[in-house]
C-alpha cells in the first residue's frame, strides 16, 4: 500500500493569518493541504510555496458554510493524506448593528466560525490521535474575552472557539493530541482592514501586530507546549486589565469605540 504523505492542514489559507500561516509551516518543511473560497488563487499560492521551500503543497478550494462540503472534503483528504496538524483558521466577521445586519450574513459567520471548526475537528481527530504526536490550533480573538456592542456574533462565535478548545484539550490530555487556542488582537492584513482599526483610536490599535508576527509567535507557543497563546505584550496586558473592568463599563467603552468606527464610516461614504 502506498505511503500517504504526511500533510497540515490550514482553513482559509488564501490570504491574512491563513496566507502567513502556510507560509511559516512551509518555512518549517511541513507539507502543505491549504483549503479556501474559489478564485482566491490558491492554487498559483500553493505552486510558490513548492517552488520556494521544497514541500508538498495541494490547494482545495470549497465554501466550509457548506456542510455537505464539509464531509465530501475530509473525506477525499482522508483518502490520500495522512493529517498531524490541523489550523482552523476560516473565520469571518465584521462591524453592524445588530438589527440592519442580513440573516444570511448572521448565519454564515455561526456556520463558518462555530460549526466548521467543530466538524473539522471531529472528522479528523481519529486520524489526528493515529499520529504519535499531532496538534490542533484554533483561531480564536481577543473577542473571545468581552461582548462587543454592533459585533455581536463574531465575538460569540470566538467565545466559543476559545471554550470549546479549552474543553478538547482538557478531554484529550493522555492522547498523542494537543489542543492549543490562539487569540489575536487585531491584525494588519490588507489596507481596508488597516484603515478601520485606525478609525478605532487608541483601543483599535492596541495589540496591533501583522500577521505573519502572529503566526510565528503561534507555532513557536505551541512546539513549547503552551495551551493558550495571546500574541503581543499589549494585548497580554489588555486581557490581564479586563478582569479588573466590570462588564458593564467594557460595554459601554467598546461600544462607544465601534458606534464611532459606524459613524466616521459613513460620513467617508
Amino acid at each position: 500500500m502506498k505511503t500517504k504523505i504526511i500533510c497540515t492542514l490550514i482553513t482559509g489559507a488564501s490570504t491574512g493569518l491563513g496566507r502567513e500561516f502556510a507560509i511559516e509551516c512551509a518555512k518549517r518543511n511541513m507539507n502543505l493541504i491549504l483549503i479556501a473560497l474559489p478564485g482566491r488563487n490558491l492554487k498559483e499560492f500553493c505552486e510558490q510555496l513548492s517552488r520556494t521551500y521544497l514541500v508538498q503543497t495541494f490547494a482545495y478550494e470549497g465554501d466550509l458554510t457548506d456542510k455537505n462540503y464539509i464531509h465530501e472534503i475530509v473525506k477525499e483528504i482522508l483518502e490520500g493524506y495522512s493529517i498531524n496538524f490541523l489550523i482552523n483558521n476560516a473565520g469571518m466577521g465584521g462591524t453592524v448593528p445588530f438589527q440592519e445586519a442580513s440573516v444570511e450574513y448572521l448565519d454564515n459567520i455561526i456556520q463558518l466560525n462555530i460549526r466548521a471548526t467543530s466538524l473539522l475537528t471531529r472528522l479528523l481527530l481519529d486520524e489526528l490521535k493515529s499520529h504519535p504526536k499531532a496538534f490542533i490550533l484554533n483561531v480564536s480573538s481577543m473577542a473571545a474575552f468581552s461582548p462587543i456592542p454592533y459585533k455581536t456574533i463574531y465575538p460569540a462565535s470566538k467565545a466559543f472557539i476559545y471554550s470549546f478548545s479549552r474543553g478538547l484539550s482538557e478531554e484529550l490530555k493522555g492522547t498523542s493530541v494537543r489542543v492549543v487556542v490562539l487569540n489575536p488582537g487585531p491584525i494588519l492584513t490588507n489596507p481596508d482592514v488597516i484603515k478601520r482599526i485606525m478609525k478605532q483610536g487608541i483601543f483599535g490599535k492596541m495589540g496591533l501586530l501583522s500577521a505573519g508576527t502572529i503566526s510565528r509567535i503561534a507555532l513557536t507557543g505551541l512546539l513549547k507546549g503552551k495551551r493558550v497563546i495571546i500574541p503581543g505584550v499589549l494585548n497580554n496586558l489588555n486581557h490581564w486589565l479586563m478582569r479588573f473592568f466590570p462588564e458593564s463599563l467594557r460595554l459601554h467603552i467598546l461600544g462607544n469605540v465601534i458606534y464611532r468606527e459606524i459613524e466616521n464610516s459613513k460620513s467617508a461614504a
